[in-house]
């Protein structure tokens, strides 16, 4: 029999969200729904998207985007599933679940689609900064457009890093300018503000400061990472020191 009830809250739906993507056996589903339409585009890849191929339990707990509750964005990783392994961090935006454009799927929309999904499956993600500001200044201090992307990498992977070691940080939601770089043969010094929050409502901002080496596989190593509290009281927090 049916029970008429209430929709699930936010809360009740990340919960639903952890069993979905850690436990649920593949082809099982808690919903009996009709195959969902699948677009056959695919978007194109940006800097900062990725793709990656996951077997269930994916490891992923999901949160909507924002109050238009359109897409979702990874809300943590966890332990034991397959995405630890993964470049996956909190903060990553969902664009495709194999090749199917998920940026205007709500919340339940995404779920449907990867319960349904049998087997592997093919994630696109993206780290959700856009594209950032970059000073003529700044643009000036770089010898080729090659340092320009270089330092762009150097960022978004100082980003990363500032995601998985959040901490007294809280969440990364932004950068806001990078306000200095420099490249010298592999490694790429930058400097960009931020914008952090604690609580999902009140947000702050940081300096962040990071050396990133340029690695054989053209991946990029994080040596450094310092981020400055721009709020007056000098407090400097050393994620990751240079040996």
């Amino acid at each position: 029999s049916l029970h008429h009830q209430q929709p699930p809250t936010m809360q009740h739906r990340r919960i639903i969200s952890i069993f979905l993507l850690t436990w649920l056996p593949l082809g099982c589903s808690l919903l009996n729904v009709a195959p969902i339409p699948r677009q056959s585009i695919s978007l194109p890849m940006a800097l900062g998207d990725y793709s990656v191929t996951l077997e269930k339990p994916l490891g992923i707990i999901l949160e909507e985007i924002g109050m238009e509750n359109k897409g979702v964005q990874v809300k943590e990783i966890i332990n034991g599933g397959a995405a630890e392994s993964t470049k996956i961090v909190p903060g990553d935006v969902l664009l495709q679940v194999n090749e199917v454009d998920v940026t205007t799927y709500d919340f339940d929309g995404v779920m449907d689609l990867l319960i349904s999904t049998d087997g592997s499956i093919d994630l696109t993600l993206g780290d959700g900064l856009g594209q950032m500001d970059m000073p003529k200044n700044v643009l000036n201090q770089l010898k080729s457009t090659e340092d320009a992307f270089f330092v762009d990498a150097v960022v978004r992977e100082a980003v990363r890093e500032c995601r998985q070691r959040s901490g007294k940080l809280g969440d990364l939601l932004q950068v806001e300018v990078i306000v200095g770089a420099g490249v010298r043969g592999s490694r790429g010094q930058v400097r960009f503000f931020a914008i952090f929050s604690t609580d999902s409502i009140s947000t702050y901002s940081c300096n962040v400061s990071a050396t990133g080496v340029r690695q054989s596989d053209e991946s990029i190593q994080i040596v450094a990472l310092s981020c400055a509290k721009d709020e007056g009281l000098g407090q400097t927090l050393e994620l990751i020191r240079e040996d």
